[in-house]
C-alpha cells in the first residue's frame, strides 16, 4: 500500500539514493534533462525546511518523492497558464526505477489531487523537459493538459507546462 508523508532530514540519503537511481535510467534513456551531480540534489533540504517535499512509501520502504510548493518562479512567467490564483506546482515527481511501471505514480497523483482539493486548490501545475516522453505520457493520461503558449529554458532544454483544474 502506498503512503505518502512530509520529508524529514533523515530521509535525505534515500531520497539522494532514488535521484542517483533515477538519473542512471534517464541517461541509459538518453533523457538528458540536466539532472547530473548538482541538480536535484541541491534543492533536497531547502525543500525538507520548507515542508514542500513529501516521500512515497511502499511497504515502509521509501521508493519516490516529489515537491508540492505554492512558490511561483519567475521561470514559469514566460509560461500562458490559465488565470487562476489558487494554484500549486508539482515538481520532481520521481520513483526509483525498480518500482516503476506498478502503477505507483498514478496513485500518488490521484491522491496528490484529492489532498490539494481539500486544501481549496483549483489547479495543480508542473513543468516537464519537452523529451522526457514517459512523464508527459503519465501526466496526460492522468488529464493534465499541455500550454501551448510559452515555456522556460535552461540551457538548450524547453520545459513545457501543463496543468490540471481540479476544482
Amino acid at each position: 500500500m502506498i503512503k505518502i508523508r512530509k520529508a524529514k532530514e533523515k530521509d535525505i540519503d534515500s531520497i539522494k539514493d532514488i535521484y542517483k537511481n533515477v538519473i542512471i535510467d534517464l541517461n541509459k534513456k538518453k533523457i538528458d534533462m540536466l539532472w547530473g551531480d548538482i541538480y536535484p540534489f541541491c534543492e533536497i533540504e531547502y525543500d525538507i525546511n520548507n515542508n514542500n517535499m513529501y516521500i512515497i512509501e511502499l511497504d515502509n520502504l521509501i521508493v519516490g518523492s516529489f515537491v508540492m510548493s505554492d512558490f511561483d518562479a519567475p521561470d514559469y512567467h514566460e509560461i500562458k497558464w490559465h488565470k487562476n490564483s489558487n494554484f500549486i506546482y508539482l515538481n520532481r515527481l520521481v520513483v526509483d526505477p525498480l518500482y516503476q511501471g506498478k502503477g505507483i505514480a498514478k496513485e500518488v497523483l490521484n491522491l496528490i489531487e484529492k489532498d490539494m482539493k481539500s486544501k481549496k486548490y483549483k489547479t495543480i501545475r508542473l513543468t516537464v523537459y519537452e523529451h522526457n516522453f514517459p512523464a508527459i505520457k503519465l501526466y496526460e493520461k492522468f488529464g493534465f493538459t499541455k500550454i501551448n503558449i510559452g515555456f522556460w529554458q535552461l540551457e538548450d532544454k524547453k520545459f513545457i507546462g501543463y496543468e490540471k483544474i481540479i476544482n
